[in-house]
């Protein structure tokens, strides 16, 4: 993925990097093909399984950028209501140009502060974006109140993992806030309420990459 330029403006999106400059190409890098429409073929396969035999369910997708995964999720589960959310104004304008996203509920804002109603939600997914959170324990706490009781988060990130945790530690320095370990994001997970069920390795056997599961009670 090319690293973003790093500025400081003042938005919630500049602070771990300049996504407001980086939306109008973010579709075209190789990253989204070989990486990211991977890992999202894999968080609709959890997605449907949690969902069980939800016929209508709301979704809602946590640092959604341009929407990907939610055209994805939007072909995969037509009857499903779609909301997305993005501290950068500019991915969301850009996710808001795309025709198979027309009429899902496109909002900017941080993960601390969704607008979104008390237990309003059945899923609420964010793919690697928690590391960029500037307050995570406040995001997992947002994202408890706007699940519905029985309701997934499906979080997926790299984490600080086996033998990859120092070659791990060592890339997250200075991007976003870093990568936790699974402890730390399970500890992080409890105290917002929110009871881990289990982490979903993607990738090969040592891949850092993982869909932690959790739900509120």
């Amino acid at each position: 993925m090319p690293r973003a330029r790093r500025l400081h403006l003042g938005h919630p999106s500049d602070q771990h990097g300049d996504f407001d400059s980086w939306a109008p190409t973010y579709d075209q890098s190789f990253m989204q093909r070989a990486f990211f429409d991977r890992v999202h073929g894999q968080v609709v396969d959890v997605l449907r399984r949690v969902l069980g035999d939800i016929a209508a369910p709301v979704v809602l997708d946590v640092g959604c950028g341009t929407g990907r995964l939610l055209s994805r999720v939007r072909r995969e589960f037509p009857h499903a209501t779609l909301i997305g959310v993005d501290a950068s104004a500019a991915m969301i304008a850009e996710a808001a140009k795309k025709p198979a996203l027309a009429g899902v509920r496109l909002e900017v804002a941080s993960a601390a502060a969704l607008p979104l109603d008390d237990a309003s939600c059945d899923v609420v997914l964010s793919t690697i974006s928690f590391h960029h959170w500037d307050d995570q324990e406040a995001g997992l706490r947002s994202v408890a109140r706007v699940l519905q009781p029985g309701g997934h988060l499906l979080l997926v990130d790299v984490f600080s993992r086996g033998v990859m945790a120092p070659l791990v530690r060592r890339f997250s320095h200075g991007h976003g806030v870093g990568m936790r370990s699974d402890g730390e994001v399970m500890r992080l997970l409890n105290g917002a309420a929110l009871h881990v069920l289990e982490p979903v390795r993607v990738g090969p056997p040592l891949s850092p990459l993982a869909i932690m599961v959790a739900a509120r009670p």
